[in-house]
């Protein structure tokens, strides 16, 4: 056999062995975030304790996905300098991930939202029953800047991705009792191409039909990098309802 006809062989010999690795790099990839996303769907749904904000919900979520002892480090407020992708962060805000997941050299950014309306109920506290009921969770109202806090989200994990190497996927979690965010908005509505509901494909490009509106102020149009479907499930927290959606990113 020629060289030449030996040397093309061994390339596309070499290029199977190559792909065949990227292969199975970006499917253990996609397993630790698969098992990510069912650890964090596990917590929801075996969690009994009401949280009262988003804070509390990343403190439990954070400490219960440490001591299941999967992982190789859980950290949470992991701060990346927005200079670092060039002009492409539109936000003024710093990006400080709420959780970051790592297992080997592999590590998932997970972003966290938690929009509530008001939950009143007594209080046990140092084991004892207070007497009367209080406001426990509040009502966070202005669900059109909680559906842009989302997509924001996502679109922050988007660019951690591009940006880092050993980031190749991420989660975007949303806790509700609202129900408001599983339906669809009117079509005239400022925040129609901000929806979260479980009908239908969610476009890419996030803007707000009213340039001049007060919610426009501050919070820019964008565009997130593909057409997002969000799955919504329902859980249970000292028998309030609530609603989440884990979005792969």
């Amino acid at each position: 056999m020629p060289i030449s006809q030996r040397k093309k062989i061994s390339n596309r010999y070499l290029g199977l062995g190559q792909r065949k690795k990227q292969r199975i790099e970006k499917d253990t990839m996609n397993a630790l975030v698969t098992e990510v996303k069912n650890d964090i769907s596990a917590f929801l749904e075996q969690n009994n304790e009401l949280l009262f904000n988003e804070r509390d919900l990343q403190m439990h979520l954070a400490i219960w996905l440490k001591r299941i002892g999967k992982y190789d480090d859980v950290d949470v407020e992991y701060y990346v300098p927005f200079e670092e992708f060039g002009g492409k962060y539109i936000w003024e805000s710093e990006l400080r991930l709420d959780i970051v997941v790592k297992k080997g050299e592999e590590y998932i950014p997970v972003e966290l939202k938690y929009k509530t309306k008001k939950v009143e109920k007594k209080l046990t506290r140092f084991n004892e029953e207070l007497k009367r009921e209080y406001i426990v969770v509040k009502d966070q109202a202005a669900q059109n800047l909680g559906k842009y806090d989302f997509w924001k989200d996502v679109r922050r994990i988007e660019l951690v991705r591009n940006r880092f190497n050993r980031v190749k996927n991420g989660l975007a979690v949303f806790v509700t009792n609202d129900k408001s965010y599983l339906k669809p908005s009117r079509e005239n509505s400022n925040c129609k191409a901000l929806d979260m509901s479980k009908e239908g494909v969610h476009f890419k490009h996030k803007f707000w039909k009213n340039e001049n509106s007060g919610c426009a102020k501050g919070h820019p149009n964008f565009e997130v990098e593909k057409e997002y479907i969000i799955e919504w499930k329902s859980c249970f927290f000292e028998g309030e309802e609530f609603n989440y959606c884990i979005v792969k990113i």
